[in-house]
């Protein structure tokens, strides 16, 4: 019994301030392993050379640029909007009168068409308007030669 007393005793002995002092120290040491960890793995690390692919996108940057330069002296990309409509108008000038051409041709063709049929009905009714007067001037002729061998060739003939 004596034995265990002593750990209790040992125990009651240590100041709290100590112990405190005692977990600090191994955290402290915890960490500086862990610094120590960090910088060996950092040393470990391969950085890859880029100089390859920088160059590239160096290249890449200069074309672009380059474009970007010839792009930007385009006179259009400076217009205003009523700039653009004016170039608009123009560029469809000449496509709208090449339309009303088209459309006055179509509509010329169109009344000479509407004209030639109309007339259709036109000249069947003036060929009956002539047939009408060949009857009538036949029929006129005819009865004008019967009264004439009526009234003139009968007494001739009865005179001889």
């Amino acid at each position: 019994m004596a034995d265990t007393q002593e750990p209790k005793a040992a125990e009651q002995t240590i100041d709290p301030a100590a112990l405190a002092f005692e977990a600090l120290r191994e955290e402290v040491a915890l960490a500086r392993r862990a610094v120590a960890g960090l910088a060996a793995e950092r040393a470990s690390i391969e950085i890859p050379d880029y100089s390859e692919s920088l160059g590239k996108i160096i290249q890449s940057s200069a074309a672009t640029a380059k474009t970007l330069r010839v792009l930007a002296e385009v006179p259009i990309l400076h217009a205003t909007v009523q700039d653009w409509a004016h170039a608009i108008e123009q560029a469809n000038t000449a496509a709208r009168q090449a339309d009303r051409d088209a459309l006055a041709t179509l509509h010329g063709q169109l009344r000479e068409a509407v004209d030639d049929i109309s007339a259709i009905p036109r000249e069947a009714r003036t060929s009956d308007i002539q047939r009408q007067w060949l009857l009538w001037t036949f029929s006129g002729a005819m009865l004008a030669g019967i009264l004439l061998g009526v009234f003139a060739i009968v007494p001739l003939v009865h005179a001889l």
